[in-house]
């Protein structure tokens, strides 16, 4: 009877409420780093109730812990969905909007409007004031950049990040006097900040000051800019050798920088073209850029390309020769689809010993050995792509095909139960 008495009293338990312990048990598996297992708590936890924006907020932050930024904007808009004043939720779709508009040096507007909505749900949080005045800096409105910026530092006045954008931000505004200031606190805290050093050794030459600008420059990262400054410096210091050197490093500098600045330039102009869908033409522009300057990421995203246009033959050749992770993983996908399920499986072990948390290529090795008849082993790579990466669908859907074929329906059954109830939860 009381059996029955506890088992109806959980029966009447909202949703929430059987759901909150799973979050207090990821909060605590964060804590301890175990962020993979966290975001199993947390998964689970939407499986239970979708409307949980506070599962939704900290699965967020896992994926952007893990460098999952589309996935995470995806979380952190889910939150937003459920509470549109959920401050949190809304700085963490600032810092990502303006991280991709920076990078991608367009859509800022996007990113703004992101973070000037963070800013007035909270107005006493400095990161939305920061990631708005490095975005309004590189949109060219540095007038209100630096107002911005400013704020944040008044928020969190010992932040060398903000310290070191509010001083680029003067330096665009040519008023390198109140950046030297800046700079050195940065310099000061955090001493291999090499562009922080280089920043103020160029404020420091261009006041006349050569005497403390050299162990500076020295310490920054190589440009032709740097050696070109400290060629002056110790030409003005009466040190002609160190002079010497210093131009003959700019000069060794120079010689390969034309091929790799074409290469870069070829590079994002490829990026543009596949992401028009131009593949013939994407592929040409990557050949070009290898031709100037053979880069194995540059190859890596060029393999991409020939399996989307289904090439993998063409893949195998361009990745001969290199041995990274990424290069490996394309390399086991071609010959995958080439039938050769051996040659693949090789591939994607050798990438996992050298990167042991590779779940696109734990993935794949579950999904080829499956391929392969061996589904014991499968469902074991599964399993830990799955641990590593609790949040994904078909990862999950995979580990269950696994199982069944292992002898495990329910097993199976109730992976593919959480699977399809948090794919559910992602798209209310």
């Amino acid at each position: 009877m009381v059996t029955g008495i506890l088992l109806a009293a959980a029966l009447l338990q909202s949703p929430a409420r059987r759901a909150l312990p799973l979050v207090d048990a990821g909060i605590e598996l964060s804590h301890q780093g175990r962020f993979a297992e966290a975001g199993q708590k947390f998964v689970e936890a939407l499986s239970i109730d979708p409307n949980l924006a506070e599962a939704h907020y900290l699965l967020g932050l896992v994926r952007q812990q893990e460098g999952r930024t589309d996935r995470a904007m995806q979380s952190f808009r889910a939150v937003l969905k459920i509470e549109p004043g959920h401050a949190a939720g809304q700085a963490r779709v600032c810092e990502l909007e303006a991280g991709a508009a920076i990078g991608r040096e367009t859509g800022y507007p996007a990113a703004i409007a992101a973070c000037r909505r963070a800013v007035q749900l909270d107005p006493k949080d400095p990161e939305p004031h920061f990631h708005l005045g490095r975005t309004l800096a590189k949109s060219g409105d540095r007038l209100s950049a630096i107002r911005e910026l400013n704020t944040a530092l008044r928020l969190d006045p010992k932040s060398p990040g903000v310290k070191f954008e509010l001083a680029m931000a003067y330096v665009d505004s040519q008023e390198p006097g109140r950046a030297l200031p800046l700079l050195q606190e940065v310099v000061e805290a955090q001493p291999a900040n090499g562009n922080a050093r280089f920043q103020l050794a160029s404020i420091l030459v261009r006041q006349g000051d050569c005497a403390a600008a050299p162990p500076l420059l020295e310490a920054s990262p190589e440009s032709s800019q740097k050696y070109f400054l400290l060629g002056g410096c110790y030409k003005k210091l009466n040190r002609p050798e160190e002079a010497a050197a210093a131009y003959a490093s700019l000069e060794k500098l120079r010689a390969g920088t034309g091929a790799r600045m074409q290469a870069k330039f070829r590079s994002a102009a490829a990026q543009r073209l596949d992401e028009a869908g131009k593949v013939d033409e994407a592929i040409a522009e990557y050949r070009a850029a290898l031709d100037l300057h053979p880069d194995p990421a540059m190859a890596v995203d060029l393999a991409v390309l020939f399996l989307k246009k289904g090439e993998p033959a063409e893949v195998l050749k361009l990745l001969a020769s290199n041995e990274t992770p990424l290069a490996r993983y394309q390399t086991a996908l071609a010959h995958a689809r080439l039938g050769d399920h051996e040659a693949a499986l090789s591939e994607l072990q050798a990438a996992l010993r050298a990167k042991p948390d590779f779940v696109e290529a734990r993935y794949q090795l579950g999904v080829t050995l499956l391929a392969a008849g061996r589904a014991a082993e499968a469902a074991e790579a599964l399993a830990e792509a799955t641990r590593l990466r609790p949040d994904e669908s078909a990862i999950r859907l995979a580990w269950a095909a696994a199982l069944e074929k292992t002898g495990q329906p329910a097993r199976a059954a109730n992976e593919r139960k959480l699977a399809a109830q948090y794919a559910k939860s992602e798209t209310r």
